[in-house]
């Protein structure tokens, strides 16, 4: 059976490949950026960026767990088409990623003549993997 690849972002802050922003994210306190009161448009970035990790971080977990479920359930008898609906999960995923992206990308150029550009792209992140991993949790009772 074909595993979705985890999912990820996808894309790079400030020149900076995601694991670099993570890693960057484990350090924010050593560098003395609190993202409560992030002053500089770089800090507000790095600290939204942070934020849509954690999003989509979340998301692959709560991902991982439903597809986990659908196999078992197929595996064990309890459900006759569970094994169909976790294939159907993987390309509904697939095809979510792609909406995600160009609705961010689209966000991203709406707002590319100022400095939020990168922000509101993080945001739009944030809330599509934030409401996604709602649904999944709804729609399979996790």
């Amino acid at each position: 059976m074909k595993v979705l690849p985890r999912l990820s972002l996808g894309m790079a802050l400030a020149g900076l490949p995601l694991a670099a922003a993570h890693a960057q994210h484990l350090d924010r306190a050593a560098k003395s950026i609190d993202c409560a009161i992030a002053a500089s448009t770089m800090e507000r970035d790095l600290c939204a960026s942070d934020r849509a990790s954690d999003a989509d971080a979340l998301l692959n977990t709560t991902y991982r767990q439903a597809h986990r479920q659908l196999r078992q359930q197929a595996a064990d008898g309890s459900c006759t088409h569970c094994a169909d609906a976790a294939q159907q999960l993987i390309a509904a995923q697939r095809a979510w990623i792609t909406l995600r992206d160009q609705d961010c990308d689209a966000v991203y150029a709406f707002n590319a003549d100022g400095t939020s550009r990168n922000g509101a792209k993080m945001h739009c992140l944030t809330t599509h993997a934030q409401d996604r991993t709602r649904q999944l949790r709804d729609f399979y009772e996790l």
